[in-house]
């Protein structure tokens, strides 16, 4: 008799540990996949000249501020000494006039052993800035197409001329629904120009409107270019992270 009720004891027990298991088991939660897609916009890093110089390879993107010790104007841009506390480093941007103690704030990409043949000398290190700022209003932006990303725009009046059988970004945007996944030529100017690990981020002007373009960066494109550009058009195009198009263009081809 004794046996008999351990076994219903133990019974019971196993049973009900079974119970609570089963209660309190969940399925495991879905692992949300990651959006490849989602543009990789770098983070501008507030730095001293001296933590620069002392790793150039640190960050993608920086912002250091500085007095301006003398600038250098050669065709197309100029180029600016600039020091703080910690030392001094020599800055590239769009030609600019700046009087020398003028505090400035430069952002840009670094690169290092870059050799100007226009004043035949090396700089060890060197900031292609894309923006430079003396505290009121920017005052430069980056002419050079190498740096991690080309914000400037292009503000004079654009005149392209239009490509045999190719279609107008008027066109493209009016009948986007029509175009959706259909293959466009365009001629444009690169008014503005994101550098992405895998791609560029354009903007195409071609004087009757402005579009959004991806394009591999195994073509050679920079802000300033005139381009035909060949490429798919997309509509309703959400790549995260609260970036979204009505509409954009994959390119496929430039020339």
């Amino acid at each position: 008799m004794n046996t008999m009720i351990k076994t219903i004891i133990t019974l019971a027990i196993v049973m009900t540990g079974l119970l609570i298991s089963g209660c309190t088991d969940s399925e495991p939660a879905t692992q949300q996949p990651l959006n490849h897609n989602m543009p990789l916009v770098p983070v501008v890093v507030d730095v001293t000249i001296g933590e620069v110089l002392a790793n150039p390879y640190a960050h993608e993107t920086i912002r250091v501020t500085g007095i301006v010790n003398q600038t250098i104007d050669v065709e197309g841009y100029t180029y600016m000494e600039m020091t703080d506390s910690t030392d001094s480093l020599w800055v590239a941007g769009y030609s600019t006039q700046l009087d020398n103690d003028t505090e400035i704030t430069a952002t840009g990409s670094l690169q290092t052993e870059f050799t100007s043949t226009q004043l035949g000398r090396t700089f060890d290190i060197i900031l292609f800035a894309d923006s430079v700022s003396d505290g009121t209003t920017s005052v430069s932006n980056s002419p050079h197409g190498s740096g991690t990303i080309i914000t400037g725009n292009i503000t004079s009046d654009i005149n392209v001329t239009p490509v045999d059988g190719g279609t107008s970004i008027e066109d493209i945007k009016s009948m986007s629904a029509a175009l959706d996944g259909q293959v466009v030529k365009v001629s444009a100017v690169v008014v503005k120009n994101v550098v992405l690990i895998d791609d560029y981020f354009l903007t195409l002007d071609d004087g009757t409107g402005q579009l959004k373009a991806r394009c591999p960066n195994t073509f050679n494109v920079s802000q300033g270019d005139s381009v035909v550009v060949t490429g798919s058009v997309m509509t309703d195009v959400d790549l995260g992270s609260g970036y979204y198009y009505e509409v954009l263009l994959q390119i496929t081809d430039v020339e």
